[in-house]
């Protein structure tokens, strides 16, 4: 016997309405915006090179006061919007280095928590405990953050290096944070001046400005 018209009709609409309701409860997750990998690993000669995404911020301040103090308001503004950049807020991104030598791996800079660091590390193939060194470029919390955490230290067979420049400076800066992360390292840290090798290719270069002691480093492999 045949289904009557209506019962099929009512049937095909009952399917309509339930198929309806589940597109929605599944379109309902929330956007979750651009995506980006923790981890970038390039070859520089003999060393594998990999820098890490151990967070990132918005930081709704006045930018113009960290990346603009050179020029007018109306030039910076007009800067900003030519190039589709707010003028009002800025991103800020914490990306510590790894270098692996071959004989031992470097990390340079600590992110502003362990948490955040040691994903990121574990991301790239890495875990804390494999770090050798320790090389810190300057002392504001967003490198030295993740140093330890309620006096654990994350890296904990890592040898520390930083400028001894740095290290003078804040010495008694008084700051809560190098009291928390830097100064329970103070009769161990390795001190470096300008031109100091931390490893065969790997250079010390005074870089004061960021801060009074600030250090890049020169990464040099065959050439």
């Amino acid at each position: 016997m045949k289904t009557p018209y209506y019962m099929r009709r009512r049937t095909f609409l009952t399917g309509v309405a339930a198929t309806a309701t589940a597109t929605a409860a599944q379109s309902a997750a929330p956007m979750l915006g651009p995506s980006m990998s923790l981890h970038r690993r390039f070859q520089l000669g003999s060393f594998e090179i990999t820098t890490i995404l151990s967070g990132t911020v918005t930081v709704n301040n006045d930018p113009q006061s960290i990346f603009g103090l050179n020029v007018s308001e109306d030039e910076f503004k007009r800067v900003c919007a030519e190039n589709a950049i707010p003028d009002d807020k800025f991103q800020m991104f914490y990306t510590p280095t790894v270098i692996n030598t071959g004989a031992e791996l470097i990390l340079f800079d600590t992110g502003q928590n362990p948490t955040g660091t040691v994903a990121a590390l574990e991301s790239a193939g890495y875990s804390a405990d494999q770090v050798d060194k320790v090389v810190l470029t300057h002392f504001h919390g967003d490198h030295i953050g993740g140093i330890s955490e309620n006096d654990v230290r994350t890296f904990e067979n890592a040898e520390y290096v930083c400028g001894l420049a740095e290290y003078e400076d804040w010495d008694f800066s008084g700051n809560d944070t190098f009291e928390e992360k830097v100064r329970p390292l103070e009769d161990e840290i390795v001190m470096l001046e300008d031109g100091e090798d931390i490893v065969t290719g790997v250079t010390a270069m005074a870089a004061h400005g960021h801060t009074p002691g600030h250090m890049g480093y020169m990464i040099e492999s065959e050439g």
